[in-house]
């Protein structure tokens, strides 16, 4: 599977090139739009939870870990969580901790908006699908704010020992 930016949505393709969903965030990731077919949710992100509903009734509430940036959705128990290592960013993994699904952008060093997905189990939904990428980009954009305010705080520091 595939993800990639278009007209503002990041629309996610299957393998046979047809399309599942898409998801329009704004810059803040407090209002975000999922897409599937005809079925439209919205999540709504206070704090550390995001509520994700369709139609006004909640179907998912994700609960955030303010330290590791993981995300659990309190309904299946399933976890959003990083991948240490090189080659995968994000994967959703069940209550027994195995994977479901894994995310990673197309190009590790510069953002080209383009995601693989790579499916390991058929019962992953097309929700938990788009939920997951939503993770990955809320989390990727932590981890930028993370390293700028780290470079703003070492900057201020080394002018203070120059001085």
């Amino acid at each position: 599977m595939i993800a990639k930016l278009e007209n503002d949505i990041l629309n996610v393709y299957n393998e046979e090139n047809n399309l599942i969903g898409g998801i329009k965030t704004q810059p803040n990731f407090k209002n975000t739009e999922i897409k599937i077919g005809e079925n439209k949710y919205e999540l709504y992100r206070d704090k550390w939870n995001t509520e994700i509903s369709e139609n006004g009734k909640v179907i998912y509430n994700l609960k955030m870990n303010s330290f590791s940036g993981n995300a659990e959705i309190l309904e299946t128990g399933n976890k959003i969580t990083g991948v240490f290592g090189l080659k995968w960013g994000t994967k959703m993994v069940d209550k027994e901790k195995n994977t479901l699904l894994k995310i990673r952008n197309e190009n590790q060093i510069v953002n080209t908006n383009k995601y693989e997905i790579e499916i390991t189990n058929k019962k992953v939904t097309d929700l938990e699908i788009l939920t997951t990428l939503y993770g990955h980009l809320y989390g990727s954009n932590m981890k930028l704010k993370a390293v700028i305010i780290g470079a703003v705080v070492v900057g201020i520091i080394a002018v203070g020992i120059i001085n």
